[in-house]
């Protein structure tokens, strides 16, 4: 009979890096200054000695330690752009994880990419709910067999588990992610995600039949709210360390970035963490364990990293005054959620002499101003929509006719703009590496005007869970070109009750159910994700114009003196009352 005793564990993680390799400019309030200031936050050098430290101190209070990785480090940077895959597992590699969750930008252009990935790497892939047993054996690049990855199980239809052992004790991990990736992002057919609450109920079942532990984490690429439910709903999970939804964990108004709620959210007996986003925060969590595998005691926290720069400006232009210099870094100095520290030389060398070099090539190269801050946000809200994602979508048009096409609109979602912008320069680094990393082309398609409407009624309803449970918010469509206003109370199929285009002499027409109309997107919106399922049915399949959406923002934003927002507000979106009075 196995030994069932309680452990303590200590557990450093991380989730959606999304290639922020070196340290994040990030907007801090301190008490006593009028402006906010940056500071430059996180990064992997700084991930690596923080996580070195906790792992030493780790070995005299506790019974073992775990580094983890809650999935998404694909995307996000122009790290990612230029190198893909291989930047990212040579950084990771150094940083060292147990072990590292699937994520869905993982899958972002198909099951190839991750494939490389997992022939790069040297810690274990957990992809439990990813049934990979099917998968054609011609492909050039498959991902059935590797030796890095841990996927479903389908004889046992449970998740591949992983076992560390400390001292006489085992801990098992498994991994989920969301079950409808195909809706969100680009596995090959082949391999189907399978119900990701069925997997980790079979799983708990099988781990403590069979392996002899009560001991069980799941690293989980569900998003918090599914992360909390889990928890709720299903009886034998000890901590779950999750990522997706980019939660900051911890109350961070003292820097002026608002409270998401406690480090550490105990439900029966299961402990949900989960630690921002971008590298710039790590969670240090300690964990007390009880035989039947119950959080008996917990303390720790998320805390940003930060080093001896501090600016006016994201883009470093302005110095802060001496006065307000000391002043700022006396009272970070004061902070317990804020830790100071040196980044690893080593990874500091990597990073500089493997990869930076062509990044700071393109961070000389300034393409436009802006005069003010542009908002990006994804659903509208009170103070309205998106001010960039517009003025993407003017660059897909832009892009699109300046090669000839004849092109009526352009409509992108939401979720493919990643970052409002700050004011100042604006540098091809900052649109290719952060604004629209995705790596992916621009298609040309004819829908006709029944489906463009079905398509915007469809994404809305995704992003706003309009009585169909959806994938995200990432879905809401921003357009040029193209105006629509969206009423939520209205009945499904009616919910468009404006939808015009511009033609070329500028006038607004309605748009014709049965006229057919040339439309450009990106090459995942034109695929039908996440709401957009009409544009799965054109006549004619869409095709590439060979220029990537990075590519088409930066040729139109050297053509603006100054990027501004919009003067003519193209999504309408009129939400429920019980939305508005929330």
């Amino acid at each position: 009979m196995p030994n069932f005793t309680p452990i303590t564990l200590a557990i450093a993680h991380i989730n959606d890096t999304h290639s922020h390799f070196e340290p994040t400019p990030m907007s801090l309030a301190i008490p006593g200054l009028d402006e906010r200031i940056y500071a430059n936050v996180g990064g992997f050098a700084r991930i690596s000695s923080v996580v070195k430290a906790f792992k030493e101190e780790a070995k005299l209070t506790t019974d073992g330690f775990l580094f983890l990785h809650a999935g998404d480090c694909f995307q996000g940077t122009l790290y990612y752009s230029l190198f893909k895959g291989e930047a990212n597992a040579t950084m990771l590699n150094l940083l060292r994880p147990d072990a590292m969750a699937l994520g869905n930008h993982e899958l972002d252009l198909g099951n190839a990419s991750v494939s490389r990935f997992l022939d790069q790497i040297n810690f274990p892939l957990l992809a439990g709910n990813w049934d990979v047993s099917n998968e054609c054996d011609q492909k050039l690049c498959p991902v059935k067999g590797k030796r890095q990855l841990l996927p479903f199980d389908p004889l046992h239809k449970i998740a591949s588990v992983m076992l560390k052992q400390f001292g006489d004790q085992h801990v098992a991990l498994f991994s989920v992610a969301l079950d409808k990736m195909a809706d969100i992002a680009m596995p090959d057919a082949d391999t189907p995600f399978v119900n990701a609450k069925q997997t980790i109920l079979d799983t708990v079942a099988h781990i403590k039949e069979h392996l002899g532990t009560n001991h069980i984490i799941l690293l989980s690429h569900l998003g918090y709210e599914q992360d909390l439910k889990m928890a709720e709903e299903v009886d034998g999970l000890s901590v779950i360390v999750g990522g997706h939804s980019h939660v900051l964990q911890g109350d961070f108004s003292n820097l002026g970035l608002g409270d998401m709620g406690p480090y550490g959210r105990l439900i029966q007996n299961t402990l949900v963490v989960q630690a921002g986003c971008h590298a710039f925060a790590l969670g240090k969590l300690h964990v007390t364990l009880d035989a039947q595998g119950k959080v008996s005691e917990y303390s720790g926290s998320n805390y940003l990293m930060l080093g001896r720069s501090l600016s006016m400006d994201a883009s470093w232009d302005q110095s802060l005054p001496a006065e307000a210099f000391t002043q700022a870094k006396e009272y970070l100095a004061q902070q317990a959620n804020v830790l100071h520290c040196r980044g690893d030389e080593t990874i500091k060398s990597v990073l500089n002499e493997r990869y930076k070099p062509a990044v700071e090539k393109l961070k000389s190269d300034v393409v436009t101003k802006l005069p003010a801050r542009l908002r990006h946000i994804r659903v509208p809200d009170e103070k309205g929509g998106s001010e960039i994602a517009p003025l993407v979508c003017e660059g897909f048009l832009h892009a699109a006719r300046n090669r000839g096409h004849q092109v009526d609109f352009a409509i992108h979602n939401a979720g493919g703009v990643r970052v409002s912008l700050e004011q100042g320069k604006l540098t091809a680094a900052e649109v290719a590496g952060r604004l629209l990393p995705f790596a992916i082309d621009l298609m040309l398609y004819k829908p006709t005007g029944l489906q463009v409407m079905q398509a915007l009624e469809g994404a809305i309803d995704n992003a706003t869970n309009n009585n169909v449970e959806g994938t995200g918010d990432g879905s809401f469509p921003y357009t040029a070109g193209l105006k629509y206003r969206y009423e939520c109370e209205k009945p499904k199929g009616s919910r468009l009750t404006l939808l015009e285009y511009r033609d070329e002499k500028g006038t607004w027409l309605p748009i014709e159910p049965g006229s057919i109309y040339s439309v450009v997107s990106s090459a995942y919106t034109s695929q039908g994700k996440e709401g957009y399922d009409s544009l799965k049915h054109l006549a004619e399949p869409p095709y590439s114009i060979d220029v990537t959406l990075s590519e088409s923002f930066i040729e139109y934003a050297r053509t603006q003196e100054s990027l501004v927002i919009m003067p003519t507000t193209c999504a309408s979106y009129v939400p429920c009352p019980a939305c508005t009075s929330e």
